[in-house]
């Protein structure tokens, strides 16, 4: 369950101690732009290397992929701290995002072996605990940037705890049993589903990495304030994967899909048409609500579907993390086009539409069928 923090560790911690590391190499002309790319390069490799180590997890097993990426997360992660040159380090963050690629899926793939009445559950949990780290990680990092740019890489050195846990580990093989299963030469999940973790990739960025800038429309330019919203999905986001196990249960991985859809695209089109922080808040709740349960869904459903199962989370998580790179474009496009309101009304739009799609879908597919006279 563990795996989840390292993305949190790996991908997005560093945030707040960049402006640091920009500050510690000021006398590089090129310092602040190095700065920004060491905080997103690891994002770059994990997407690309992903499929790569799914199907090393499917000829090897997920531990011993397991072992070595928390061995090379400790080891690339915290190299920074004794690094002197802002380029080395940028290729120490390329390498942890492999690491990063590594322990999530086999992570993933791990908790996909226990039994089918297990797995929701767990991917819940899973989940949970990401968004746990995220409200110790970042502050602890913003705390340990104050006292000098390199602490913040000893974070990395938390993977050295899961070590020991990780080699008691069974090597134990995918189930068997498969219901309605993608073959092992394809993907190992379905293209349609590959897009839909494209889309909820850029969903997810709107609420941390756009609605600051939205919320100084509507007179909200206090940081303090700002970060109210994103608090508020990080309670919504524990509520929802503490309860994944038992909604997966009673309502199967295709109505949930429809679920995170409609909910995310009515969270968006509220929190659009928001006139206050609020209300802004209320409708940011309402879309966590729904992305929370899109990663532990998906993973469950290749999990139970699939017979390349790591292939396949392998291809769902570089969807969904490649995409991200053109968020910022993308939003900057259709705010200076049309409004910053029309980012959260466009993705809230898209989302519901496609929502309203698979709820008919399922509903269509579960409608018993008319007796013969």
């Amino acid at each position: 369950m563990i795996s989840s923090l390292l993305p949190m560790l790996g991908l997005f911690a560093l945030g707040p101690a960049l402006p640091r590391v920009a500050a510690a190499f000021s006398a590089d002309p090129n310092a602040e732009v190095l700065a920004q790319l060491i905080g997103g390069a690891s994002g770059v490799s994990f997407a690309l290397s992903s499929p790569i180590i799914g199907g090393m997890i499917g000829r090897w097993g997920y531990k011993p992929v397991y072992f070595v990426s928390l061995v090379g997360f400790a080891a690339f992660g915290t190299l920074p701290f004794v690094l002197g040159s802002l380029p080395m380090i940028l290729v120490t963050r390329l390498i942890l995002g492999v690491c990063v690629a590594g322990a999530m899926t086999a992570g993933l793939a791990g908790i996909g072996t226990l039994d089918p009445d297990q797995r929701p559950r767990m991917y819940g949990r899973n989940a949970m605990i990401s968004s746990l780290g995220a409200m110790v990680i970042f502050p602890a990092v913003g705390a340990l940037s104050t006292i000098g740019w390199r602490l913040p890489f000893l974070i990395h050195l938390v993977a050295l705890a899961v070590v020991p846990m990780a080699m008691t580990l069974p090597n134990g093989p995918a189930p068997a049993s498969r219901t309605h299963a993608v073959s092992r030469r394809g993907l190992g999940v379905a293209p349609i589903l590959l897009v839909l973790a494209g889309f909820m990739g850029l969903v997810m960025y709107v609420g941390p990495m756009f609605a600051p800038f939205y919320l100084r429309t509507i007179g909200i330019a206090d940081p303090r304030l700002a970060a109210l919203p994103l608090s508020g999905m990080s309670l919504a986001s524990l509520i929802m994967t503490g309860n994944f196990g038992r909604l997966f249960a009673r309502f199967g991985a295709r109505s949930l899909f429809a679920a995170i859809l409609v909910l995310t695209g009515l969270g968006l089109l509220a929190a659009g048409l928001a006139p206050n922080l609020p209300t802004f808040m209320a409708g940011m709740f309402v879309v966590s609500c729904g992305i929370a349960m899109f990663a532990p869904n998906i993973s469950a459903h290749i999990a139970a579907t699939s017979t390349n199962m790591a292939g396949g989370i392998g291809w769902a998580m570089s969807a969904m993390f490649a995409v991200q790179v053109a968020f910022p474009f993308l939003a900057r496009a259709i705010s200076q086009a049309i409004g910053p309101a029309s980012v959260f009304h466009i993705f809230g739009g898209c989302a519901l539409v496609a929502g309203l799609g698979v709820l008919a879908v399922a509903r269509r597919t579960l409608r018993p069928m008319p007796r013969s006279a």
